[in-house]
């Protein structure tokens, strides 16, 4: 569940969607490495679930083998998908990065983010379906501790400390993936995050009602609660403050053109690493689908598709 606390959908425009999805390559990338997360991701799951919530053994059991299905089907169905938009990012390259393709390319990773997300609110919804009172006290205690560890954080930097931290951020990442930047290419990020919105508070704030919110629900246990769930992630985009939103679609709008404008800019060296990652990731990828394939093939009698709601 707080794996859905980020902004809602769709007021993720394309330029924060382009930044998630460089993210994304950022981590997975490197050393062939993406195969050995991508094989262990159940583990860090499992790892990630235990700071929130503690299962009992059978508990665990029914968590593990929806989890193993859900990852089953995102190898099946969703990998091959990933490697035609690395194949798509490798022209638009190509192609000069033109700001249509770029668009086209942040509006593809968003609907593989949806693809992704909703699937996963099942497996969460079905295992939360486990769980007893005290174990909801103890999921709702663990989310809000973490939202005042990052009250804590977040609200006590100055606006230049926040600015600070977002050029570090961008520098770090995009260095990473392409090599150090140039002057003019830190310039840009500088000149663009100078440009955006500071969005941290209007996020908290976000994030608390929507924790207070979604504790109701759980403590209550009605018997509807999961639609109670799926239908208060669909109402966030409403419930947003008209500000916040703005700053969504600004701070997206800045994002887009300043990813855009860095790529443009790149250098023979800097061209040559970024395409050296996109391609190391593509036959990682790849690999992996044929995996799942693979698996599929041997065990074709199972059913291997996540529940919907």
């Amino acid at each position: 569940m707080a794996a859905l606390m980020a902004p809602p959908r769709d007021g993720l425009r394309r330029g924060v969607r382009l930044l998630v999805w460089c993210c994304l390559l950022l981590t997975l990338t490197g050393c062939s490495a993406t195969q050995f997360i991508y094989n262990r991701v159940d583990v860090l799951v499992r790892w990630y679930l235990d700071d929130y919530v503690s299962l009992d053994r059978d508990q665990r059991v029914q968590f593990d083998e929806r989890l193993d299905i859900f990852l089953e089907w995102h190898r099946r169905e969703e990998l091959p998908e990933y490697v035609v938009l690395l194949d798509d990012a490798l022209t638009i390259l190509d192609n000069g990065v033109s700001l249509d393709a770029t668009r086209d390319m942040a509006d593809r990773i968003e609907l593989a983010a949806v693809r992704f997300q909703d699937p996963f609110l099942e497996l969460l919804l079905s295992t939360g379906k486990d769980l007893r009172q005290e174990q909801r006290v103890e999921f709702i205690d663990n989310m809000m501790a973490k939202q005042e560890e990052f009250e804590a954080d977040r609200l006590a930097r100055s606006d230049d400390e926040y600015r600070e931290d977002l050029e570090k951020r961008f520098d770090k990442q995009l260095s990473r993936y392409m090599g150090p930047l140039t002057s003019v290419q830190t310039d840009r990020i500088t000149s663009g995050v100078a440009d955006m919105t500071r969005l941290d508070r209007f996020w908290l704030e976000d994030r608390r009602v929507w924790i207070e919110a979604l504790s109701d629900i759980l403590l209550q246990a009605e018997d509807d609660w999961p639609d109670q769930v799926r239908a208060l992630i669909v109402g966030r985009e409403e419930a947003l403050l008209p500000a916040y939103r703005q700053g969504i679609d600004h701070n997206g709008e800045v994002i887009l053109q300043l990813s855009r404008d860095v790529l443009i800019s790149r250098t023979d060296k800097q061209d040559r690493k970024l395409r050296s990652k996109l391609l190391a990731l593509h036959d990682d990828l790849a690999a992996l689908a044929a995996q799942g394939a693979s698996a599929l093939n041997h065990n074709s009698e199972r059913v291997i598709t996540p529940a919907s709601g």
